[in-house]
């Protein structure tokens, strides 16, 4: 499978989130995997793509599970499946994974979407178990006109009045990074994530200079396939929030964030997330997701609860 068709399928599939990208799973591959990868890949009689799955076996312990590449680090893993095709390549695709699992203990589908196609049955022979997964909080948007207009009215007078008090600070801008302001932008978040969870007593997932590298080498070739989108709030030039966000066209996905606590009355994490939701609804997105986490914040801006499913499929 080479990264062009990886792409092709990518843009096809309706499913498809950043998540599935080329862009993301190699940049996690290169700075965050290991053990053996096993790329599973489907296709017509024609020799086209039509459905992908890169994996690879994690020894854990004396357990070998098959994997999708980006687990634990992606908020949806899923196969790429071409829609054109999807009844007959579902059941060849569950095939080829069962057989690539032959070795392993079980095939761990972590953190799958509710209507993901790795949800069909089986084959013959193996039996899957399905828990509930993350909560991950979507939004709808609004067909027309910004979300603010279809908020609750206290949510809205919330946004409203931190949007009054950046103003009366003076020198606030919240805008989307250019691109020649990616490195100043991920600079920032890591500091300011840095901060917040140092004053909780706790490293945060960021401490750790191979998630850096993953996150850098990630935005930076989501950036170039045109589906970063990264919100930044400055103060003076100074960036004090910044939120890492994607889109695949039909969606929008707050990843993570930072924001500068130190200056008492302001808010400018919400200042962030507002221009981010602004972006989709410019953007014609039809949903907004929060990602893993049921923080209140989340349901505040109307969110609606969404929950993965973790699949462990194993040999009867």
């Amino acid at each position: 499978m080479t990264t062009e068709e990886h792409w092709a399928l990518w843009r096809r599939d309706p499913r498809a989130t950043p998540f599935q990208s080329p862009a993301w799973l190699e940049a996690w591959w290169t700075h965050l995997g290991g053990g053996e990868r096993r790329d599973v890949a489907i296709r017509n009689e024609a020799g086209g793509l039509v459905a992908a799955l890169p994996m690879f076996v994690w020894q854990d312990g004396n357990a070998r599970r098959l994997c999708p590449v980006g687990a634990g680090h992606s908020d949806y893993c899923d196969a790429l499946v071409d829609p054109a095709a999807e009844a007959e390549t579902v059941e060849r695709l569950w095939v080829a994974m069962t057989e690539v699992a032959a070795d392993c203990d079980e095939l761990l589908l972590p953190d799958l979407h509710p209507g993901s196609p790795l949800l069909a049955a089986p084959p013959p022979g193996w039996r899957a178990e399905d828990e509930p997964g993350e909560i991950c909080p979507v939004v709808r948007l609004p067909g027309q006109g910004p979300l603010l207009a279809a908020l609750s009215k206290s949510r809205r007078r919330k946004v409203v009045h931190d949007l009054h008090r950046a103003e009366r600070l003076g020198g606030v801008v919240a805008a989307l990074a250019a691109p020649e302001e990616l490195e100043e932008a991920l600079d920032a978040l890591f500091a300011l994530h840095a901060d917040r969870w140092r004053r909780e007593g706790e490293p945060g997932v960021l401490a750790d200079p191979r998630v850096r590298a993953f996150l850098r080498a990630a935005a930076g070739a989501l950036a170039a396939a045109g589906l970063l989108r990264f919100a930044l709030v400055r103060h003076e030039g100074r960036i004090l929030a910044a939120l890492l966000g994607f889109t695949d066209g039909r969606r929008f996905h707050s990843y993570i964030n930072g924001v500068d606590m130190s200056i008492p009355g302001q808010s400018f994490g919400t200042l962030a997330f507002a221009r981010l939701i602004d972006a989709a609804t410019d953007e014609h997105a039809t949903e907004f997701h929060f990602l893993r986490g049921e923080e209140p914040y989340k349901y505040a801006w109307g969110a609606e609860p969404s929950r993965t499913v973790r699949r462990v499929v194993r040999r009867e």
